[in-house]
């Protein structure tokens, strides 16, 4: 006997519920199921397994505080292996409404400087390229002060300006202009890796001046050209006439020129290098 309209109409209302209803079971199962795994591998000390069981479910808020524990605990683990940036990503997404959030925010902040310490000790290690990685595998929200990105810029251009200071002392030294070798150098700073280097430069300029110097047995200075200075005017005798012409008025340059004429000596002057000189130059 043929379904009458009515009974269809019915049949239809009736599907049109139970595939919703059965939908949103489904989900429940579903969410309690990966709740239930959660919790036994948070128990068990599983925190990684914890946090893929609620990975589909990071948006629902009823599960936030079991997520936020995961990941707390992850990221301690994390951390004790020394991972820090990996640790870092975890915790800073701990919300500051969560239980677990004052704890959080205060390992960030140890495991931030920790990864800095390190990024620091390869810098001035000389080990630039480990530096670089350590800054920028740290996520986006490290509290540090600078910033990862801030030091790194600072880092860098003292790098830079460090590195070119030795090249180009290094390029006055192999083309005998020893002179440059400590201009060069006044542009470096402290940094422990690259001193020993500058000193080893200055000593090798050094050496090739004394040795310039001995083959002019009979001068007292050998200018930046390589000219010998017969004799020069000790500073100790300039400098009381010196400071009496600049007590009186005159320019440096020339109080300093008559100093060395009232003591029977000529300024002599190689680049930028000036000589009182009682004698002509060779």
């Amino acid at each position: 006997m043929a379904i009458s309209r009515y009974r269809w109409q019915i049949v239809l209302i009736a599907v049109a519920i139970a595939v919703p209803v059965a939908g949103w079971g489904w989900q429940q199962w579903q969410q309690q199921r990966a709740l239930s795994a959660a919790r036994q591998a948070l128990t068990a000390g599983n925190f990684e397994s914890c946090l893929q069981q609620l990975a589909p479910l990071e948006n629902s808020q009823t599960l936030q505080p079991l997520l936020n524990n995961c990941r707390w605990q992850r990221s301690q683990q994390l951390a004790a292996a020394g991972q820090y940036p990996q640790a870092l990503q975890l915790v800073l997404l701990i919300p500051t409404s969560d239980r677990q959030a004052p704890k959080a925010q205060a390992a960030a902040q140890q495991w931030s400087e920790r990864v800095r310490t390190e990024a620091e000790q390869q810098f001035l290690a000389g080990n630039w390229s480990a530096a670089q990685q350590l800054l920028k595998s740290l996520p986006e929200g490290t509290p540090l002060t600078p910033t990862a990105s801030a030091l790194l810029a600072q880092w860098q251009q003292q790098w830079q300006q460090d590195s070119q200071a030795i090249a180009q002392a290094q390029a006055a030294l192999s083309q005998a202009r020893w002179w440059d070798v400590d201009r060069a150098l006044l542009a470096l700073s402290d940094h422990p890796y690259w001193q020993p280097q500058a000193q080893s430069l200055r000593q090798q300029a050094q050496q090739s001046i004394q040795q310039l110097a001995q083959q002019r047995p009979n001068a007292a200075a050998v200018a930046e050209d390589g000219t010998a200075i017969a004799e020069t005017v000790g500073e100790a005798e300039l400098e009381p006439r010196f400071r009496q012409y600049l007590a009186q008025g005159l320019p440096d340059y020339e109080a300093w020129q008559r100093a060395c004429q009232d003591l029977g000596g000529q300024v002599i002057d190689r680049g930028p290098e000036s000589f009182c000189s009682r004698d002509r130059p060779s």
